[in-house]
Order: C-alpha cells, then sequence, then structure tokens
C-alpha cells in the first residue's frame, strides 16, 4: 500500500469450517464444564443462521462464501457476500466505545503490528454460535485476529477468550486464498438473500438423541 502497509485488497474465499474441531477433536478444546454442557446439549434445529440471524463472529470469517477486502489508510473494510455483511475496521488508534451495546458482528479495532494486522473484538452478544457444529459462547467473548500476507494468500490466526465457556484462551488457523474470476460474467459477490428463500424452517427437526421422533 501507499503507507508501506501489506496490501489485502482484492477478492478472497475464506475457507469453510462448519466445525473447529474438525482437525484436533474435541478434546483439543478446553472446555469449562459450562461450555462442554452447551455444546452436548446443543440442538442443530436451533441454529440461528436458519432463522436467518447473522452468523456473528468469528463464524462468518469460516462461512463457505467470498469477501471483498478494501483498504485505506483509515480502515480495513470487508464486504461478506455472505448476508450482505461487513466489517468497517478502523485503524486510527481508537480505542471500543464505552457502553457498547451487544450486537451479533460486535465491536472491531485494528491495529498495525510490523506486517500483522491485528483486530481485536468485543461486544459479541449471545445468539449466534462459533460454527455450524453447535460450540456456543457466552456475550463476554474476546476476540483477537491476527492477519498475515503472504505472496498468495491471507494467513489468519484468532483466538477465542471466554472465560465461561472455555478454560483458557485457544487458537484456530485458517489460510484465506485469492478468488477465482466469476462465471458466466456475474459479478464477484452476488446478491445473498436469506429470507427470499428460505422455505426450510418448517422441515427443521430436533438432533436431540432422546426426542420422541
Amino acid at each position: 500500500m501507499p503507507d508501506g502497509k501489506p496490501s489485502f485488497v482484492g477478492y478472497w474465499d475464506l475457507p469453510y469450517t462448519p466445525n473447529m474441531a474438525a482437525k484436533d477433536g474435541e478434546a483439543a478444546i478446553p472446555y469449562t464444564d459450562a461450555g462442554r454442557a452447551a455444546f452436548k446439549n446443543h440442538d442443530a434445529k436451533d441454529d440461528p443462521t436458519s432463522l436467518c440471524l447473522y452468523p456473528g463472529m468469528p463464524r462468518i470469517m469460516q462461512s463457505p462464501y467470498p469477501i471483498q477486502i478494501i483498504q485505506t489508510q483509515e480502515y480495513v473494510t470487508i464486504l461478506f457476500e455472505y448476508m450482505r455483511q461487513w466489517r468497517a475496521i478502523p485503524t486510527d488508534g481508537r480505542k471500543h466505545p464505552e457502553n457498547l451495546p451487544p450486537s451479533f458482528m460486535g465491536d472491531s479495532v485494528g491495529k498495525w503490528e510490523g506486517d500483522t494486522f491485528v483486530v481485536d473484538t468485543i461486544g459479541i452478544n449471545d445468539r449466534s454460535w462459533l460454527d455450524t457444529a453447535g460450540h456456543q459462547h457466552t456475550d463476554e467473548i474476546h476476540l483477537t485476529e491476527r492477519f498475515v500476507r503472504t505472496p498468495t494468500t491471507i494467513n489468519l490466526e484468532y483466538t477465542i477468550d471466554d472465560p465461561k465457556m472455555y478454560a483458557k484462551p485457544w487458537k484456530q488457523e485458517r489460510i484465506i486464498r485469492p478468488s477465482r474470476p466469476a462465471a458466466h460474467g456475474l459479478p464477484q459477490l452476488i446478491e445473498y438473500s436469506c429470507e427470499e428463500n428460505n422455505r426450510d424452517i418448517k422441515h427443521l427437526i430436533t438432533t436431540k438423541p432422546a426426542a420422541d421422533r
């Protein structure tokens, strides 16, 4: 970039990760008793995204839809095809607002540590899940992301700190790759409207083992 920082500008594919325990297994997740119980007792039909609610953070960063990144000296902005959502991350050194109302995406502020872009996010409500598999979080979650540009990819490491659900902070790593050119004359990011064609809600059934099906 003109200011000497690495450029994240462009269209990228996020690595779809429906289960954050898929690589290392459930045993690697440092559950508290409450966190283990919340995961064990969740019901897949209650997935907030099935009701067209936003996936929240960090789940949207591991969704199977492309993104566009726009970068200036003041902001790194991520535009998501998924649910037509965005993150405008300021890089001017500002603090999080006081009395922050919880939201699905929370409040993110960024800073540069050398060539690494570090994003701090708080204020995430407890109405979203961490992933499709149903790993849970509370509204005390604190998320730290570290973006590193390589010649061909963006390496993302993020740390989840939620002392009610997890006994210690735990990390996940992702590789974000450039999107292929759009085919058949479509734009790189196409319109996404969850409500328009969401016809499955009435067909959802419980996944509870003891449920009477």
